[in-house]
């Protein structure tokens, strides 16, 4: 199997649980890069935050942001969707749910909603999806709940990247922890999740860090190193 590029998510996965990045992960992206093994960075976090973290971590890949719908790569931004059904389902759920509120970074956004998990559950989401009859999809990330259109997703713009790069997603490797990272595990050719992801990653992963959050991501990058030749 020939590995071309690492994909990672960021939060959990290169952090400690308070979002800080980890500095076991931040050596382990050095030494890939150092490699001449690109990473991408691949989140549910605003195009902006995504580059902003993809100078300041050194990564050389495009970044894939807003689960898949915004993609950037040297100083370009494509964006893969627009937003319109997703505001019909927020001022729905600002009538039945108060105080329900979304990330602070909405204003910033291109490509779908990111609610706080802690101000209404996902289960409730998706009922509303299904009452107002919305193309959408709610996914628990872990940190909040992401509504967006089906087709966009870090599957979706791990391709996009791909095809800036000129590699295959067949030769990158991913490593998430979360509910969202299942799309990513779809087109890739190398799965790893973290320790404290869900059962439902874990089943498709090749691997399984010993190690969580940060100190996993890290282990994850040292092992997909350890498979190049």
């Amino acid at each position: 199997m020939k590995i071309r590029a690492i994909s990672i998510d960021i939060d959990g996965t290169i952090t400690y649980p308070d979002r800080k990045v980890h500095e076991e992960a931040l050596k382990a992206i050095r030494e890939a890069e150092a490699r001449g093994i690109p990473i991408m960075l691949v989140t549910g976090n605003t195009v902006q935050f995504a580059e902003a973290a993809s100078i300041l971590l050194g990564t050389s890949g495009p970044v894939v942001a807003e689960d898949g719908g915004a993609i950037s790569y040297k100083k370009r931004r494509i964006f893969l969707t627009s937003m319109d059904e997703e505001w019909v389902l927020w001022n729905e759920i600002r009538k039945k749910f108060p105080n329900a509120r979304t990330s602070h970074t909405m204003p910033d956004r291109k490509a779908g909603l990111v609610i706080m998990r802690e101000t209404i559950d996902v289960d409730t989401v998706r009922a509303l999806i299904r009452e107002l009859n919305l193309n959408l999809v709610a996914v628990d990330s872990g940190f909040a709940i992401h509504v967006k259109k089906p087709w966009i997703n870090k599957g979706t713009g791990i391709k996009k990247a791909c095809e800036i790069l000129g590699i295959k997603p067949r030769e990158v490797a991913h490593i998430g922890d979360g509910e969202n990272d299942l799309d990513a595990f779809k087109v890739v050719g190398y799965k790893i999740a973290v320790a404290q992801a869900p059962e439902s990653l874990k089943r498709e992963a090749d691997y399984i860090t010993k190690k969580s959050y940060g100190e996993g991501g890290a282990e994850a990058i040292r092992h997909v190193l350890s498979l190049i030749q």
